[in-house]
């Protein structure tokens, strides 16, 4: 079985990628092992080739026959493919996109930096660097190839990594994963925590979010987000049903469906005893 994963900085990728590999048979392979080789090939180093990847598209092309290559060579074993963009290269995959709060992601990171390029100087600035830098990854792929890195839609389970261990998580992922072969299930797990309030009650079962720059914004259950946010719940599944740039309905766009305040945080957190440790922008701007 083929499983393609990726996800945002600090989702805990590499831990997961491993425990498949020592637990579960799984080969990892990594997008990085291609650039290497590839770079070798041609005598520069991965650097290097990054820089020819920013000037020349036909490098990213090579790589990506590659894997392409790769994935036809593995067909039929258990691989797991730590890579941005194997998801939509290879064929039949059990597609997984990790999420993680941006504050948790930035002490995941600033604790255990050791890049060169991560010389944050504090964990307010590493968060700041990573959501920008997402930010920058995502409008590269959508401009090299047409497709949308953070379309959730792309992917078989969306999971929220900010409050499990990586054990959890991999077992949510084993069990997803063996849903998803007998019935074709797919899921999205959010972390209670990273769900954002607003005065929409759309109606049906169940709760169901909106996505608007990445956060996740209530439309419907905000009661029951309550009562797992009251049971230390550390995920629970949540029904995503329009994202960024569409409408909710034929009167309501998601923008304006996450119309949020610094208020309504305040009058959401208070009964309830937590705060948020991310804030996004457009909470911000709406409050001004």
């Amino acid at each position: 079985m083929f499983i393609t994963i990726n996800g945002q900085l600090g989702s805990g990728k590499t831990e997961i990628c491993r425990i498949l590999r020592d637990e579960y048979g799984y080969e990892v392979f990594h997008t990085g092992k291609i650039q290497r080789e590839y770079a070798k090939e041609l005598g520069i180093s991965t650097l290097e080739l990054n820089e020819l990847c920013n000037k020349d598209h036909k490098y990213d092309d090579i790589i990506d026959g590659k894997l392409v290559e790769y994935g036809e060579m593995k067909r039929g074993e258990d691989v797991v493919f730590d890579s941005r963009m194997a998801w939509h290269f290879v064929k039949d995959t059990f597609k997984i996109h990790l999420l993680v709060s941006p504050e948790i992601a930035a002490e995941r990171v600033f604790a255990h930096r050791v890049d060169a390029a991560e010389k944050y100087t504090c964990k307010d600035d590493a968060m700041r660097g990573l959501i920008n830098r997402r930010k920058v990854e995502a409008d590269r792929y959508k401009r090299l190839y047409h497709v949308d890195m953070i379309d959730y839609r792309n992917y078989d389970l969306v999971l929220d990594t900010s409050l499990t261990s990586i054990r959890q998580e991999v077992n949510i992922i084993v069990e997803a994963l063996k849903e998803f072969q007998e019935k074709g299930t797919k899921k999205m797990l959010s972390a209670p925590t990273s769900l954002f309030p607003t005065g929409l009650e759309i109606g049906g079962e169940g709760v169901k979010v909106v996505k608007c720059d990445e956060s996740l914004y209530i439309v419907n259950g905000h009661d029951l987000v309550k009562e797992a946010l009251n049971k230390c719940n550390l995920v629970m599944p949540v029904e995503l049903v329009a994202q960024d740039g569409e409408m909710l309905n034929e009167n309501l766009t998601v923008e304006q469906a996450s119309n949020t305040t610094l208020a309504d945080l305040e009058k959401w957190c208070k009964p309830l005893g937590f705060e948020f440790g991310f804030i996004p922008c457009k909470v911000i701007n709406n409050s001004k």
